[in-house]
């Protein structure tokens, strides 16, 4: 009896310790196989030449050398850069100033947060239709709205410097409510104690952001700048709805270029070599992003 009562304990404790760890089986298992598992393949056949997903002939580093010296491979990268470091410009601040403002007792307050989120819920296909018949220098919106004031836009279809603006506008568009959310959240949880404080000691408002909120939401700011830049390097449907990486290739981004390569050439290595490439230059952002 008194055998088959520590072996019962001893099943009991086994299974009260193994408990946690199944429990976390089933997401370590879908992560496993929707992320790391596909990662790790693709670093594998980025050293293959394949059409398919199937390995083919190990070509060791031929697959990145063709994709950067050969059909745009340079200016790709250069693209991308500029896609990227335009989004961030443009919807960190204006995704920060909005959840400033939003912050403040205004009037439809509830209502402008509701309406400003919405191009964060928008598919990026459906944003960018929207904003490739907006920019259209034939029919669009903007251009027609400019005109009567005397200003003329670029020719987003022909134009490379203005095919890329109209991009970088509808991916930061399409990125500033996510800066406006996590900032907003990170405003909302400064003590009172210390809004309270800084006008006894007669603190300007400019005072008050720079020395109160601010340094309180840097951390959640710098995590969306992280979130913005990552997103903007992974981006594809908007590039490739709106002008397909035209024109001649002037907006042709890295990871468009992988898209052209895997899915449309069927150079599954090369697109692979692009893809390591993107998720490698991720991780140095992000390292470089987290220890400023």
């Amino acid at each position: 009896d008194e055998v088959a009562i520590l072996n019962r304990s001893r099943r009991v404790r086994i299974g009260m310790r193994a408990f946690p760890y199944l429990m976390f089986a089933p997401a370590f298992i879908l992560i496993m196989s929707i992320s790391v598992i596909p990662i790790g393949y693709a670093i594998v056949q980025s050293f293959f030449r394949s059409r398919t997903l199937a390995l083919g002939r190990f070509v060791g580093l031929q697959n990145y050398a063709d994709y950067l010296f050969t059909s745009n491979g340079i200016g790709s990268v250069v693209n991308a850069l500029v896609f990227v470091g335009g989004t961030v410009l443009i919807a960190m601040p204006l995704g920060f100033a909005l959840a400033v403002l939003l912050s403040k007792p205004i009037p439809f307050r509830g209502f402008l947060r509701s309406v400003l989120i919405l191009p964060w819920l928008v598919s990026n296909l459906v944003g960018g239709l929207l904003w490739g018949w907006i920019s259209n220098p034939q029919y669009g919106l903007a251009p027609w709205l400019l005109a009567q004031i005397g200003v003329v836009l670029p020719n987003t279809i022909s134009n490379p410097a203005g095919a890329m603006g109209a991009v970088i506008v509808a991916s930061a568009w399409a990125a500033f409510p996510l800066v406006m959310v996590f900032v907003l959240a990170a405003i909302q949880t400064v003590p009172t104690e210390l809004t309270e404080a800084a006008q006894i000691d007669g603190a300007s408002p400019w005072q008050y952001f720079c020395h109160v909120t601010f340094p309180l939401v840097r951390n959640t700011t710098m995590m969306a700048l992280i979130l913005t830049s990552l997103h903007a390097f992974k981006s594809v449907d908007i590039v490739l709805v709106m002008t397909g990486g035209g024109p001649n290739g002037a907006t042709e981004t890295m990871a468009l270029r992988v898209f052209n390569e895997a899915f449309r050439l069927l150079n599954m290595g090369v697109g692979s070599a692009g893809a390591v490439m993107i998720f490698a230059i991720n991780i140095l952002f992000t390292i470089a992003f987290v220890r400023v």
